[in-house]
């Protein structure tokens, strides 16, 4: 897919201007329609601020009137139709009225919008014009491009050019070239970060009454249903980092809950917005693990594999995914121990059996605790986590029974997930 994003400020004020890109020439008050001529995109996305609009009736009024003005911008100036109008909620005080919030409910809104704009299993051409932005919501749109189309491109070729004008200057007509600013083949960057605790960080509070908060907060079922998952969540994120194939297996995320509580969160936030004559009052703001979530919901998509999650995997299997999902000496050195791992059961064996136990059953003494190090460094083939058996082929999962760790018996996941939240700073 071939994307063009824009980002505008107050369009209906840009003066007719001579643009040049590459051999074409244009006249009129937006860059837009040449580049569409040269890049030809398949999709246009214009983001800009709701602090353009001006009736203050509803949130829906106040979007409509600032969407409805830009699609009779569009057929005005002869671009194309085949558009996404992202309308992120801004902050500022203007002549025609005020609009009070979190700066960062931009960045989280775009991201939002974008992830589910950009096709996750397809490679991506993406163009970006900041000629025309204002300031932060340029930046932000910016950066949720970066953060999206480095785990667009685990899956996929993503490739992304960034354009801006000369600077324009008012009463001195002259040409203005349209200039390449960043071009480059995206490099995958899986999510790094850890989906937080505390329900504040997915939702904070800015001026609702304590008690209202409080309401809306445990109105959150599906947020909470997540929440109570986060350790298996953050599991999966560093597996992907880690080079750890049964983790990634095993943990795979359900992308429809994810979906359900980011979905959530929206309206929540979106509830509690307050809308007066001539002002906006954003009572609510998105916070950081808002933007967790929507990256998590995004990559498990583009790395969605069919009939995962699953726990009980064939070595052929995790041999498949390692070759898919990691990359550089991370995948080396897990194919690696995946291969190891073949030689440790070569009998058939219907009964699954700790590799511990066969470490013993051929006279090594291996440490019958778990040893965090040995976690990581075996891809998370750790001896007295992992059974095996074999039924022409090797079949590996992670234990149902307690293992020792840190001198005490525990459930195996919350040892994994332990072991794991260190590895994201949690």
């Amino acid at each position: 897919m071939k994307l063009l994003a824009v980002s505008w400020g107050d369009f209906e004020r840009w003066k007719e201007t001579k643009y040049r890109f590459d051999e074409e020439v244009s006249v009129g008050p937006s860059t837009l329609p040449i580049l569409q001529k040269v890049i030809k995109p398949d999709w246009t996305v214009i983001v800009l601020s709701d602090t353009l609009g001006r009736d203050f009736s509803s949130l829906d009024a106040l979007r409509e009137d600032v969407k409805g003005r830009v699609m009779d911008f569009l057929e005005r100036i002869g671009a194309g139709r085949e558009v996404d109008v992202i309308i992120a909620p801004g902050i500022g005080q203007f002549a025609h009225g005020t609009f009070r919030g979190s700066a960062m409910d931009a960045y989280h809104h775009i991201l939002h919008s974008l992830a589910q704009i950009l096709p996750p299993g397809e490679p991506l051409d993406v163009h970006f014009d900041s000629t025309h932005g204002l300031n932060y919501i340029t930046l932000l749109t910016y950066r949720a491009l970066k953060e999206l189309l480095g785990i667009a491109a685990l899956g996929n070729n993503v490739a992304f050019t960034a354009y801006n004008s000369d600077p324009f200057v008012p009463k001195i007509p002259h040409e203005l070239t349209i200039n390449v600013i960043e071009e480059r083949r995206a490099a995958p960057a899986p999510l790094a970060e850890p989906l937080p605790e505390k329900n504040g960080k997915y939702l904070g509070n800015r001026s609702l009454p304590g008690r209202e908060y409080g309401e809306v907060m445990k109105g959150l079922k599906r947020m909470e249903t997540v929440r109570k998952s986060r350790g298996r969540l953050n599991a999966w994120i560093s597996s992907v980092i880690n080079g750890l194939p049964l983790v990634f297996a095993s943990a795979f995320p359900e992308t429809d809950e994810l979906e359900g509580a980011i979905e959530e969160l929206e309206a929540a936030y979106t509830e509690a917005i307050a809308l007066s004559p001539g002002r906006v009052e954003r009572r609510l703001s998105l916070g950081k693990g808002f933007g967790v979530l929507v990256k998590l919901q995004f990559q498990a998509r583009v790395l969605e594999t069919a009939g995962l999650p699953k726990d009980e995997l064939s070595l052929g299997e995790l041999l498949d995914i390692s070759e898919r999902i990691f990359r550089g000496s991370v995948k080396e050195s897990t194919k690696k121990e995946l291969n190891n791992l073949s030689k440790a059961l070569k009998l058939n064996s219907s009964k699954w059996i700790r590799l511990a136990e066969l470490f013993e059953m051929a006279g090594k003494t291996p440490n019958r605790q778990v040893d965090e190090r040995n976690f990581l460094a075996h891809a998370g083939l750790e001896a007295n986590l992992i059974e095996l058996k074999r039924e022409g082929e090797l079949y590996v999962r992670y234990t149902r029974e307690k293992v020792k760790y840190g001198g005490a018996m525990k459930e195996p996941w919350k040892v994994i997930e332990n072991i794991l939240s260190k590895t994201l700073g949690g």
